[in-house]
C-alpha cells in the first residue's frame, strides 16, 4: 500500500515531467483541466476546471476554501484572484507548499491565499473552518475515501460544500480490466479508484446530502491525448533512465508508462472523469 510519503516522493518525481509536458512553471496545475466551446487551447482549458467548479459550487466572495491537495496552488491563486476568496491549500509535499507560498508572496496575495504541509483526512483545523472543501485529482489518493470525507464533513460549515473533479472506474470490471486500472493507479501511487457508486455511499455514510454528479469524461479528452503523445516521446529515455538507473524505484521506472495506460483505459472504457458536488446540512 503506497503512504503518504510515497505520494509525496512521486510529486517530486514527476515534477520534471510536468514542467516540460503541463507547461506547470505557467500553469502552476497538475490535473488534465476542463475543454469546453470557451477554451482554445491547452492553458485556457488548465484554467476553465476552475471556472467550472467554481460556477458548480456557487462560490462567493469572501468565502473561506480549503483546496485539499492544492498542488503548487494554481486553483488556489485562482480562488483568490477571480472569486475573491480566502484560501488555505493544503499539500502532503513540503516542496509544493513552499513554492506556492513563495508564488503567493510574489503576487502580492500572501493575505489572502496561504499553503500548509498537511494530511486532509487529519488537518487538525477547528470544526466548521470552511465554506468549501475542494479538491481536483487529489482524493483518489486517499486509500481510505472515508476518511477524507469525515474530515471534509468535520471541517465544513452546516451548508458547505464539498466540490471535486476526479477519476473513477466503472463499475463490475472483468478482472483483468481492474487489474488494469489497477496498473494505472499504481504508477501514479494511487493504491485504486473507487466507483462513484462506492463513493456516493460514503458521502451518505458521512452525512453529506443533496450529491450531484457529472460526467465530465468528454471535457478531458484532449488532455489525456495530450498526455498519451507524451509517453512516445517520453519511451526512449524512459528505456534509458532504467538502463543506467537498475536501483530506481519502481514509480521512477513506470512513471512514463502511465501517460499510455492512462488512454489506453479511458478508450477501453474503464474509467470516467466526474464532478461531484455534496452539501453538510
Amino acid at each position: 500500500m503506497f503512504t503518504n510519503e510515497d505520494v509525496s516522493k512521486y510529486y517530486d518525481l514527476s515534477e520534471a515531467h510536468y514542467r516540460r509536458v503541463w507547461d506547470l512553471d505557467n500553469s502552476r496545475s497538475l490535473h488534465y483541466g476542463y475543454w469546453d466551446d470557451s477554451v482554445k487551447n491547452f492553458h485556457e482549458a488548465l484554467l476553465n476546471i476552475n471556472k467550472v467548479l467554481a460556477d458548480h459550487a456557487e462560490i462567493k466572495s469572501g468565502e473561506k476554501v480549503l483546496d485539499a491537495g492544492c498542488g503548487l496552488g494554481g486553483s488556489s491563486i485562482w480562488l483568490t484572484r477571480e472569486r475573491n476568496c480566502d484560501v488555505t491549500g493544503i499539500s502532503l509535499n513540503e516542496r509544493q507548499v513552499d513554492k506556492a507560498n513563495r508564488i503567493a508572496k510574489d503576487l502580492g496575495l500572501a493575505d489572502k491565499v496561504m499553503f500548509e504541509q498537511k494530511d486532509y483526512t487529519c488537518t487538525l483545523y477547528p470544526p466548521a473552518s470552511f465554506d468549501v472543501v475542494w479538491a481536483i485529482e487529489s482524493v483518489c489518493y486517499a486509500h481510505d475515501k472515508g476518511a477524507f470525507l469525515k474530515e471534509a464533513h468535520r471541517v465544513l460549515k452546516p451548508g458547505g460544500r464539498l466540490i471535486i473533479a476526479d477519476f473513477f472506474k466503472c463499475e463490475n470490471l472483468e478482472q483483468e480490466d481492474a487489474d488494469l486500472v489497477k496498473k494505472w493507479a499504481n504508477g501514479w501511487a494511487v493504491n485504486d479508484f473507487s466507483t462513484i457508486e462506492e463513493f456516493g455511499l460514503k458521502l451518505r455514510e458521512n452525512d453529506f446530502r443533496n450529491i450531484n454528479t457529472i460526467d465530465a469524461t468528454a471535457a478531458i479528452v484532449p488532455s489525456a491525448k495530450k498526455l498519451y503523445r507524451a509517453y512516445f516521446i517520453g519511451a526512449i529515455g524512459a528505456r534509458l533512465y532504467r538502463l543506467f538507473n537498475p536501483h530506481a524505484t519502481v514509480l521512477g521506472k513506470n512513471n512514463v508508462t502511465n501517460a499510455y495506460l492512462q488512454y489506453k483505459t479511458l478508450k477501453m472504457g474503464l474509467w470516467k472523469y466526474q464532478i461531484v458536488k455534496a452539501m453538510k446540512m
